[in-house]
């Protein structure tokens, strides 16, 4: 990366996602297409990752103002169907419950993103960038909104790195990256791990509705910090949030 503190600076993709249907002769349940295409921007100097907010678009503007481009395709199968990134068979029912119906999509393909490099723009593709999500488009299901989470982990030349985001309307994903050092611990974490944290982190049950209100972005949890250390002295995660002051947007807004 360019800068000297690329670690402390969160990646912001914003894009829309197109889904195609399964080839010939696959189920339902088969390989989809995916293409997701769109500009991406750096938020710097945000070790803490709640200090990082989502990037402005115009209303009349189909992508966000950003000097770099992306466009990168894969396809998206469900979770028990495919590679599990070397979970255990224990381990795939833990965590976030057998009521947890997940695709994994894996954008390896297509033109890749773009970089800025001094007065040239360079463009790379990642080696691995696998996603766990509930839903590929934007389903509007308020009751139970991790179907709007976006989670994922992956590798290029620069490192491994970990993402988190969210479905927006028009099948709209915005998602933050944060690089990590090869010796961090959630570099090795398995997936499951991962995404288990990010939901226990960034979604909260509405009392009587039971509703799961996600927290909108979803990057600004301990987890995306550059140096994650777990919950704060123990304390919930509603709490540690509540500490910073900032009011708990929903994925309504």
């Amino acid at each position: 990366m360019a800068e000297d503190n690329w670690k402390d600076t969160l990646y912001i993709w914003d894009g829309i996602v197109t889904v195609g249907k399964p080839e010939l002769g696959e189920t339902q349940d088969g390989p989809v297409p995916l293409q997701w295409e769109g500009f991406w921007v750096p938020v710097t100097g945000v070790p803490d990752a709640a200090d990082a907010e989502a990037p402005k678009r115009h209303a009349f503007k189909k992508d966000i103002d950003a000097e770099c481009n992306f466009m990168v395709m894969g396809t998206a199968a469900r979770l028990e169907e495919t590679d599990t990134s070397g979970e255990k068979e224990g381990e795939k029912e833990e965590g976030a419950g057998a009521d947890d119906l997940l695709y994994v999509a894996k954008f390896t393909g297509g033109e890749g993103w773009e970089m800025q490099e001094g007065t040239q723009k360079s463009r790379y593709h990642d080696s691995t960038h696998d996603v766990w999500i509930k839903s590929l488009k934007w389903s509007g299901n308020q009751r139970d909104q991790r179907e709007s989470l976006v989670v994922a982990k992956g590798q290029n030349e620069f490192g491994p790195f970990v993402s988190v985001g969210w479905i927006r309307p028009g099948c709209r994903w915005t998602v933050a990256r944060r690089y990590l050092s090869e010796e961090d611990a959630r570099a090795v974490w398995t997936f499951r791990k991962f995404y288990q944290t990010i939901v226990d982190e960034s979604i909260s049950v509405a009392k009587g509705s039971e509703e799961k209100i996600l927290r909108v972005p979803p990057w600004q949890t301990s987890v995306m910090h550059v140096n994650y250390q777990g919950p704060a002295d123990g304390l919930p995660v509603e709490k540690v949030a509540a500490g910073r002051g900032k009011r708990r947007k929903t994925s309504t807004e």
